[in-house]
């Protein structure tokens, strides 16, 4: 990373208190890390700042203690600690790092008779968290999130979604039904480009039909190439070209790196990453379409089988100008097996009434007419369509992930970094509408070809001990993705950090949710190919300067980008019937159109101590086209504006609030048609989204408390989003015909309101840390006059409605996190568990009613409780155990529309080594 000077700014007590990032201790690798410096002589302050933000650390000190005090040039790749001890030489300052933080103080000297003795500066690195008495340490996180490869390796699970399952308000939700992909959601908003998430800079975001579960914003990455993730809650403070749209936050991913990769000092390397698991078991589906209706499923787990796993090989290059990464990375994971404890909390009784013969005094039916029959209540059970310790259907996942990257500085002030990425997978995927079971005495019905080529239906009646549902054959989906960033920093011009971006992204899908193929029965008539592109050019700058003393950073820039959707070339011979004229007019299943977003932004911050203050603008429009109703819609230009404010109340305590009023443009799959369930239709235009929210929160830390070193944060946060115009799915009545007569289409709802609170405990010290969290969601509401007035119900719930998928989107009313763990023998082990709870959740009665799904209407509160423990052998060798879902509960996840349970106690054990 490459940094420049910023010219005639002064730093204040705040600037170094506010925190850069969120992370568990990282001080020992950043020490011997390597970076890249171009800081011409300026002010101390000025060159302490931008050491920790390279770095990624947090900075504290006593801005007195640098007033009047210049750094002197810093050039080019050198450590942590020799870029300290350089920039504090003859200042009479000491720099001590303590867990991720930079803290400078004046040098003690020892007491002396000698008036001349030296003044001399002493770098400390530090490690064992003992912090001098009078040092308070201050992070302001609240809504941005940072995980490193340390705590991506410590949560483990069996799909890639399962990392972010600890972060308090991040959600992922239905995440064991789609198909490995990333599909997140932040404080309750979620889907349709509300969240993007980006990939070393790209969108890489693709479209995905899920029947009557409406549709997925899916991102594809193998969890094993991932570096970092930053997470920023709510619309962003800062500028980002392709922000346009992310009402409820970004994702931001960077891939393995050099530094990941390479020993210490080491210029050619490798990583390797092998780990296994239990509780899965790969499923042998027919070929014919009808017998896959009824696949054998299994209720025999054997925790021995550690049949799952994946092997990631990394290698890397580094030299004075060229830094490359190649890597692979291969993963396999087959149906799971459900938990055991809480199956009767998903076994729904059910009152009725029958008529039954009376019986005499020893309880035998009499043989009486059935007009002498007694009308008697009785109680009958519905049992989920998955057993207790039961195999999961549909949820196999198998992928091979590649990765190249490479990074060539022209000269000290230009560079250019290049990646591609390639994914292709094959994963277990259904429709909702196919979530159920045939038991013994069931007859099952399929279709085989004679001799002569006939088909001949077949029946068979299912034997005892048997049990079947559908499991289909895997979808597919490659992915191809290539960026470019190229920037110029000059070294001794503060208004130009000027940053170019180029990206592509191509997903080429073959998928069972289609309708209408002619392939065959049950799965065969949902099978079509679709393919999804982005790309994308931005060109931002950066400018530094001071106005009346209050140094400002500027940043502004434009973006362009284009999506489109279509069918496979060849999509007719999947869908034209025998019966079609020449010139009937066949439509497309998939999308066929193109959407074009064009966005121009201004970002401010700027320091007006003891407050700082950002302010982010983005104005952006949108054009969409639809190539098979031959119909253009175009948006207007829409301004985003957020504005965001911190101030340092004490020296520990630290407030923020943030404001935003933003909009997101219906996307590509929202304004075009297909013969898939939802639909864009001309009867129910729509508009796009207007979200406004708002954030408040204080955090303090405190040191010293029970024992020298430890440290306590405490933090408090309410905030509040109401979408207006949202867009969601709906059953609504087509105009002119009878109310049964219905559009499966998309329709502005009224408002989504979100207001909620988060509260945050995170403790730390020699031996044991913990972070809890709580979020509570208070008067959720969704209001649509439209759907109201269909339905015949009230016009505002807390449910969502029936006729549509809003139920999904709302999350249960409060949710806990917990992590307790301890680290032992100088950090070689380090164990702990995780604890994750929700309260139960409601969907309005009839949700679904008519549609074929057996719809979900309750989910009961569940936990989870997983236990970590990884040892670190050497520098270059660490091994991993986990157990997940620990007491083995049935579970289903609250995003969930069936009754689809989580996985079950499963073993995951890892190794890691450098070579």
């Amino acid at each position: 990373m490459r940094t420049r000077s910023v010219l005639n700014t002064r730093l204040t007590p705040l600037a170094f208190a506010l925190g850069l990032g969120l992370s568990l201790p990282s001080a020992a690798q950043d020490q011997i890390s390597v970076y890249e410096f171009n800081l011409s002589t300026q002010p101390l302050s000025h060159t302490l700042t931008q050491v920790a933000k390279t770095a990624s650390m947090n900075l504290i000190a006593d801005a007195n203690l640098l007033n009047g005090l210049q750094a002197p040039a810093l050039q080019g790749e050198i450590s942590l600690d020799q870029a300290l001890e350089l920039t504090l030489k003859n200042s009479n300052l000491t720099a001590r790092i303590i867990d991720n933080n930079i803290i400078i103080k004046a040098t003690v000297r020892a007491h002396s008779s000698s008036k001349t003795r030296a003044r001399h500066t002493s770098f400390i690195p530090d490690g064992s968290n003992r912090v001098q008495e009078d040092i308070e340490v201050i992070e302001v996180k609240g809504d941005k999130l940072n995980m490193h490869r340390e705590q991506i390796a410590r949560t483990k699970g069996l799909s890639n979604s399962d990392i972010f399952s600890s972060f308090a308000g991040v959600e992922a939700n239905n995440l064991r039904n789609e198909a490995g992909a990333l599909d997140i959601g932040i404080r309750g908003v979620q889907g349709e480009g509300r969240v993007p998430i980006f990939i070393d800079g790209s969108l890489q975001s693709t479209h995905t039909n899920r029947g009557y579960m409406g549709s997925s914003d899916r991102t594809y990455i193998d969890s094993n190439l991932i570096s970092k993730v930053n997470i920023e809650k709510g619309a962003s403070a800062k500028a980002s070209p392709f922000s346009s749209g992310a009402i409820g936050g970004m994702v931001s991913i960077r891939t393995l790196d050099t530094q990941d990769i390479l020993k210490s000092g080491e210029q050619l390397g490798a990583l390797v990453k092998i780990n296994t698991h239990n509780n899965n078991h790969t499923p042998d589906v027919p070929e014919s379409f009808g017998l896959q209706n009824y696949y054998e499923v299994s209720n025999d787990n054997d925790t021995l089988d550690f049949a799952g796993g994946g092997f990631t090989l990394a290698t890397a290059y580094e030299q004075d100008k060229l830094k490359v990464v190649l890597a692979y990375s291969k993963k396999k994971v087959g149906n799971y097996f459900a938990g055991s404890k809480g199956f009767e909390e998903f076994v729904e009784e059910v009152d009725s009434m029958r008529f039954e013969a009376p019986k005499d005094a020893h309880g035998n039916s009499l043989d009486v007419p059935f007009s002498e029959y007694i009308l008697t209540d009785y109680t009958f059970l519905i049992l989920p369509p998955v057993n207790q310790n039961g195999e999961v259907v549909n949820t196999s996942f198998e992928s091979d992930s590649y990765l190249a990257k490479l990074n060539y500085e022209f000269t000290d002030e230009q560079s250019l970094e290049v990646n591609t990425r390639f994914h292709k997978q094959e994963a277990g995927e259904m429709l909702a509408s196919y979530w159920y079971k045939q038991r013994a005495g069931d007859t099952k019905f399929w279709k085989e070809a004679d001799e002569n080529g006939e088909d001949q239906w077949m029946s068979e009646e299912i034997p005892e001990g048997v049990e079947t549902m559908p499991q289909w054959q895997p979808g597919s989906a490659l992915v191809n993705s290539a960026s470019a960033l190229y920037r110029l920093m000059p070294s001794n011009n503060a208004l130009v950090d000027l940053s170019v971006n180029v990206w592509r992204t191509s997903a080429r899908l073959q998928q069972y949710n289609a309708l209408g193929s002619n392939l065959g029965q049950n799965a065969g008539q949902y099978f079509h190919r679709v393919n999804n592109k982005r790309h994308g050019v931005s060109v931002l700058n950066a400018s530094a300067f001071a106005v009346a003393n209050k140094p400002v950073t500027l940043t502004y820039g434009l973006s362009w980008q284009s999506e489109t959707l279509s069918p496979h070339k060849y999509w007719q011979d999947n869908f034209k019937r025998d019966w079609h004229s020449a010139d009937f007019k066949l439509r497309s299943t998939s999308r066929n159109g193109e959407q074009t977003k064009r966005a121009i932004f201004a970002n401010a911050q700027v320091d007006l101590a003891p407050v700082e203050l950002a302010l982010n603008l983005n104005h952006h429009d949108s054009v969409n086209q639809d190539f098979q109703d031959e119909n253009t819609l175009k948006f207007a230009g829409k301004t985003d504006f957020t504005l965001q404010a911190k101030y340092h109340l004490l020296d520990n305590t630290a407030v923020k609030a943030k404001y935003s009023n933003a909009y997101r443009m219906p996307n590509l799959y929202e304004t075009t048609v297909s013969n898939e369930v939802f639909s864009y239709s001309s009867d129910y235009p729509i508009t796009p989204e207007k979200t406004k929210s708002y954030d408040i929160g204080i955090e303090s830390e405190f040191t010293n408390l029970m024992q020298n070193g430890d440290k306590l944060v405490l933090s408090a946060e309410y905030f509040y989003t109401n979408i207006e115009n949202m867009l969601a799915t709906g059953f609504l009545p087509k105009p002119g015909q009878p109310a049964w007569d219905q559009k499966f289409t998309f329709t502005n709802y009224d408002k989504f309101e979100l207001p909620g609170t988060e509260l945050g405990i995170y403790y730390q010290s020699d031996l044991f840390y913990s972070k809890l969290s709580y979020t509570k969601y208070s008067n959720v509401e969704m209001c649509s006059s439209l759907m109201a007035q269909a339905a015949d119900v009230e016009t505002c719930n807390k449910t969502g409605f029936a006729g549509s998928l809003t139920p999904l989107r709302v999350p249960p009313e409060k949710s806990y996190i917990a992590i307790v763990g301890t680290k032992l023998f100088n950090d070689a082990i380090d164990t702990g568990f995780t604890y994750k709870k929700h309260t139960e959740k409601h969907h309005p009665g009839g949700f679904l009613s008519g549609t074929g799904v057996t719809a979900l209407e309750y989910i009961p509160a569940g936990y989870q409780l997983d236990f970590y423990f990884d040892y670190t052998f050497s520098d270059d060798i660490t091994g991993n155990i986990a157990i997940t879902n620990l007491t083995d509960q049935y579970k289903v996840s609250t995003g969930s529309i069936v009754a689809m349970p989580e996985p079950g106690q499963t073993i995951s054990i890892g190794l890691e080594f450098k070579l």
